[in-house]
């Protein structure tokens, strides 16, 4: 393998993906409530170099290391508000969250991980901690790793105790902010010391964290599976039997007058209400001066539900993943019993006769887009060039004259 080969080769391979995103980006600038990714990257391992000696005897000599280059791990929504734009069509929503803007942490509750204020300070036993409760650790497969904590490293001479991203700050002589321990306070890992981190925590702000609105969809896969999906995109149809559905044709699904979703359950425009709006304040039905429903609830029997509404649930962006069409996936699954535990009663609002826009800046999109194709072209080159100077080696250098 050649190192500078293969570090221009990855390079190649991150530069087309974040480019397929950031395309991707571009082209729903106009889907309302779309919300943009970033690309993440992950540094390869970093490989050990040795000069070859050759003769009896003779061993190699360590000259250092080098690295090999980064890969795309994925992409990252950002949940991010866009604009609120009236349209007065009746069938339109808007949901606006009612999440404040700022920083954000993730601690350890009593049946989970729960989102805090983001005000990390050093709390019982050098414990990171956001209001008295210490931050939540997570292990390499994003699930909560029991029984670890984040805790101020002795050794750090710094002033900040975590990254903006939740990384930990690193002092002039590169000791970390923080390192993880045991419930014993033995530290079990120190970050830097591998190339990928098998500890983390989570610190940000609104935009990545957090609990946000969406409304519930019976969400239906390729093969006739059915579960449950969320969407931002507000811009609601009508299917043949007066349905509410959204833009990948999936019914809206309702809520009981408990706020929990009705699985299965969908909402149906009344042909025979004669009022201008469809939606109150809380999407709850209207009434026309004939008293007829502007719609009504049915279960997943058909059975009108007493009670149901149109509504929000909450969930937890950091488990939140796209499924195309402005329809997101909750916890890495749409299969109901996963789903559920998942979803929050919805603390957003809705906005009759309107539409959140996108948070695609297109003009910002543009200019990183640019920036990816650039060094592209630029990993291109090394790619050629390498193949040029082995061409050379193969068939030039070595090579007796007349031969």
């Amino acid at each position: 393998m050649i190192p500078g080969l293969t570090t221009a080769s990855a390079g190649m391979d991150v530069n087309e993906r974040l480019e397929q995103l950031l395309s991707n980006n571009l082209a729903n600038q106009a889907t309302p409530g779309f919300k943009e990714s970033l690309g993440e990257l992950i540094e390869e391992p970093v490989q050990d170099m040795e000069r070859i000696s050759y003769g009896s005897g003779a061993s190699g000599t360590y000259i250092g290391q080098m690295g090999t280059g980064v890969d795309f791990q994925e992409g990252v929504p950002v949940f991010s508000e866009g604009a609120v734009q009236t349209t007065g069509r009746a069938l339109d929503l808007a949901i606006i969250d009612s999440l404040p803007t700022g920083p954000m942490a993730y601690v350890q509750g009593p049946n989970g991980a729960l989102p805090a204020s983001g005000q990390v300070t050093v709390g019982a036993n050098g414990r990171l901690s956001d209001n008295g409760q210490p931050l939540a650790v997570y292990d390499a497969n994003a699930q909560l790793a029991a029984g670890l904590y984040a805790i101020r490293n002795p050794k750090y001479q710094g002033k900040e105790l975590v990254g903006a991203d939740g990384s930990p700050d690193y002092d002039a002589n590169g000791n970390p902010s923080y390192v993880i321990a045991n419930a014993q306070g033995q530290v079990v890992y120190t970050p830097g010391t591998l190339t990928t981190d098998p500890y983390s925590i989570r610190v940000g702000t609104t935009d990545n964290m957090g609990y946000h609105s969406f409304l519930p969809v019976n969400y239906t896969d390729a093969n006739g599976t059915k579960g449950i999906a969320v969407t931002r995109d507000g811009a609601l149809q009508l299917d043949a039997n007066n349905n509410l559905v959204d833009a990948a044709g999936h019914t809206v699904m309702p809520l009981a007058a408990n706020g929990q979703p009705i699985v299965g359950g969908r909402i149906e425009v009344n042909p025979a209400y004669t009022g201008t709006q469809l939606f109150g304040a809380n999407g709850q039905a209207l009434y026309d001066a004939n008293g007829q429903p502007s719609y009504r609830v049915y279960g997943a029997n058909n059975q009108i539900v007493q009670g149901g509404h149109l509504g929000l649930v909450n969930a937890d962006v950091t488990q939140i993943s796209p499924l195309g069409k402005g329809e997101l996936m909750v916890g890495g699954s749409y299969t109901s019993a996963s789903v559920l535990p998942l979803l929050q009663t919805g603390t957003g609002r809705l906005e009759a006769g309107a539409l959140e826009q996108s948070n695609v800046d297109p003009t910002s999109t543009m200019t990183q887009m640019l920036t990816a194709v650039n060094a592209y072209q630029a990993n291109q080159r090394v790619v050629q060039t390498m193949d040029s100077l082995l061409n050379t080696a193969v068939n030039d250098i070595g090579k007796v004259n007349g031969v």
